[in-house]
């Protein structure tokens, strides 16, 4: 489908990177640590509450555009995503 998977977290990096290998993490994750939140705020998932991005999971074409966003759910639901990632490679 010609698509990448990131993940981002409010975690340093070396922390992403041990928690990754840990858990066997399929896809790269990139930290959200400097300024704090920068891409979670530009995002609109930032949380001033808990000082964290919330979980979210977007489908950004080649172009940046973003076509489907999954946000502040308790459980994010894999088959909506990959039918938006399936959706946006068809539409090419």
């Amino acid at each position: 489908m010609n698509a990448e998977v990131l993940g981002v977290s409010v975690d340093k990096p070396e922390a992403n990177r041990a928690w990754a290998a840990k858990i066997n993490l399929p896809f790269r994750l990139l930290s959200d640590v400097e300024p704090t939140g920068k891409v979670g705020k530009q995002f609109g998932v930032w949380d001033d509450t808990w000082n964290f991005d919330g979980r979210a999971t977007f489908v950004i074409d080649k172009k940046g555009i973003v076509r489907f966003v999954d946000a502040n759910a308790l459980a994010l639901d894999p088959s909506r995503t990959l039918a938006a990632v399936t959706k946006v490679a068809r539409a090419r």
